[in-house]
């Protein structure tokens, strides 16, 4: 966690990597810190590097806040600012006023990066690596904590099991839960209650009717996981996130890793490996990556308001063939 006193220790930027779903949470949960109350509306910027200019976002940093407080520019998708441009944000660090601070993220940054060799002497970092997973759960753990709750180590499984391993889904399935469990301990029975009651699909249903190239389908799976969320990023996200998981095990099946090397491995439920194995056999290596490349670019237009989310995502899946 970066909170407000990293700026009194020559801490003027944090640096967040890895799964999308753990970095925004980290993100979030530093900003609550860095802006207490309203000030997130007046003090929070946000940044593209297709709508990115130095000059002009190194001015707004430097401004004091009308309101008071931290002023904090947010940055995504970090790796695509021209590494040319650093040398200005170098220059800036040396003189940067207190009350400042940096927020970049990235899905993968090369510790050659320009930023990389700038957090040792300025910034913090934090990665987030291949025990997506665990990561998730120790973050959903801490949530339950704060809302007085506990789940039992067989509850925990069972949520892992029903979502996929998602921990986007797990994220939402806490919080009705946190929201409608009377009791302080919640079981395997609590958790199998609501997951029958309230997931009617799961992350591999969408995938397998994109196989199946079943269009009403998948159109019914993805407004049941856009209704759920309420945020088409974040279910372009579980797509994605879904698919590069089938990329993965496509690549270790036909290097020959075993079926359970590859199901611990991506976090495959035991029940579920044959079928999600069949599933990634079935569909072409060069077919998912045109459907991974394709989701990302909606991606990169919904955040810069270039489109209407939902309906790039009817107009994806009825155009799949």
């Amino acid at each position: 966690m970066v909170s407000p006193s990293a700026l009194s220790k020559n801490k003027k930027f944090l640096v967040v990597t890895g799964d999308e779903f753990l970095r925004r949470s980290h993100i979030e949960s530093t900003l609550r810190e860095l802006l207490p109350g309203d000030l997130r509306s007046t003090n929070l910027f946000r940044f593209y590097p297709d709508d990115f200019n130095w000059p002009s976002v190194l001015s707004q940093a430097s401004t004091p806040s009308l309101l008071g407080g931290v002023q904090v520019a947010w940055i995504s998708e970090v790796d695509q600012l021209a590494k040319s441009d650093w040398s200005e944000f170098d220059s800036w660090l040396k003189r940067a006023p207190h009350g400042s601070f940096f927020i970049f993220e990235a899905d993968t940054l090369p510790h050659t990066h320009a930023l990389m060799k700038l957090v040792r002497s300025s910034g913090a970092l934090v990665q987030f690596g291949d025990r997506v997973l665990e990561s998730g759960i120790a973050l959903l753990e801490a949530k339950v904590r704060q809302a007085g709750k506990q789940l039992t180590s067989g509850a925990w499984q069972m949520l892992a099991d029903r979502l996929g391993g998602s921990a986007q889904l797990m994220d939402l399935c806490i919080d009705q839960l946190i929201l409608y469990s009377d009791s302080k301990t919640v079981d395997e029975a609590a958790v199998n209650e609501l997951a029958t009651r309230w997931l009617r699909f799961d992350p591999f249903d969408l995938t397998e009717s994109l196989i199946q190239k079943d269009i009403p389908r998948a159109l019914k799976v993805f407004h049941f996981f856009y209704d759920l969320s309420g945020d088409v990023t974040s279910t372009i996200g579980l797509i994605h996130w879904q698919l590069r998981r089938l990329r993965q095990a496509r690549k270790l099946s036909s290097a020959g890793v075993q079926p359970s090397v590859i199901g611990r491995n991506l976090k495959i439920p035991p029940f579920r490996l044959r079928s999600f194995l069949e599933q990634a056999n079935r569909f072409e290596l060069t077919e998912i990556e045109r459907l991974l490349e394709e989701l990302w670019r909606i991606d990169w237009k919904v955040k810069r308001g270039a489109c209407d989310g939902a309906i790039a995502m009817e107009m994806f899946l009825a155009g799949v063939r």
